[in-house]
């Protein structure tokens, strides 16, 4: 009756201020980061609750970076670009050929490489094991041993490889080969196209991974000049979190007469490493929640 006299109920009103404290803990944190990059020191340490923006915002810290320290910074970011589009792109494009390969039930052997496939998502050989083989493929402590050994994800390929089986009509690729396709010009020349939704959820989640992956570079690479981004965010997050929180770093500091970085530092750092991903998610996500949807669940 209430929601005939009125168009919704309390059901409804529930839902929706559900959504919305939802949306507000999901966006204070980021709204928080990028207040406190913008607010000036002085007027920072005043405040108890940060929400509302500075009285007189400065931009001094996000100058300090991009151009006072432009040459790490624009040292680090290219390694992060170049490590993100290379890594996902190839990525992407290797795991969707093996998936699309092991879909066939026609071709022998695709049930025992579904299962080495999966058993990889469970076990793995560690890191000794790992390291010792990328210094005899002569991949230490070059940019390639940060891309080539992710180069295939089981879990994006169990999503391609049920999308592959069950999505893509069939009856397209015969249609192909019997007008004289190759297995690789129907892939490239009909599945791609038909499979936009699905690849751009895929280059999503490898993009985000690459994009703040710097354990690779932490244990297989010294040279700093392959440092990504994220890499000099966790050093700066690490530094300050160590003299804030420890006596003898905070001695340190008075010793040897180190400036700690201010907080509105860090957050500068945490708000340029964002950027990246909240620029590139817009333009994939109306294909986010179709392509994941369709490639998980069979129909």
């Amino acid at each position: 009756m209430l929601k005939r006299a009125l168009g919704f109920n309390l059901l409804d009103v529930a839902s929706v201020l559900f959504a919305g404290f939802f949306a507000f803990i999901c966006f204070y944190p980021m709204w928080y980061v990028f207040v406190v990059s913008i607010t000036p020191y002085a007027e920072y340490i005043t405040k108890d609750f940060v929400l509302a923006p500075p009285r007189n915002p400065s931009f001094l810290y996000y100058y300090s970076i991009i151009v006072g320290g432009r040459d790490i910074f624009l040292q680090t970011m290219s390694v992060s670009f170049l490590k993100t589009f290379v890594g996902s792109t190839v990525s992407v494009l290797v795991t969707a050929m093996f998936a699309y390969g092991v879909s066939k039930r026609y071709v022998m052997g695709t049930r025992t490489l579904n299962v080495l496939m999966v058993f990889t998502l469970f076990f793995s050989g560690g890191l000794i094991p790992t390291y010792i083989l990328m210094i005899q493929l002569r991949l230490i402590d070059t940019f390639w041993v940060m891309v080539l050994p992710w180069i295939v994800n089981t879990g994006h390929f169990i999503i391609m490889r049920n999308y592959f089986s069950y999505t893509v009509p069939t009856e397209l690729e015969d249609a192909a080969l019997i007008d004289g396709s190759s297995e690789f010009r129907t892939f490239f020349t009909i599945v791609f196209p038909i499979s936009k939704a699905m690849f751009a959820a895929i280059f999503l989640f490898e993009a985000v991974w690459h994009w703040n992956d710097y354990y690779s570079f932490l244990i297989f690479v010294k040279d700093t000049s392959l440092m990504p981004f994220v890499y000099l965010l966790r050093r700066v997050l690490e530094f300050s979190y160590y003299v804030m929180s420890t006596a003898s770093g905070q001695r340190f500091v008075e010793d040897v007469g180190v400036f700690l970085p201010p907080k509105q530092l860090v957050m500068t750092t945490i708000v340029l490493a964002m950027v990246p991903v909240m620029i590139l998610y817009p333009f994939l996500q109306r294909h986010f929640a179709k392509g994941i949807l369709i490639g998980a669940v069979k129909e």
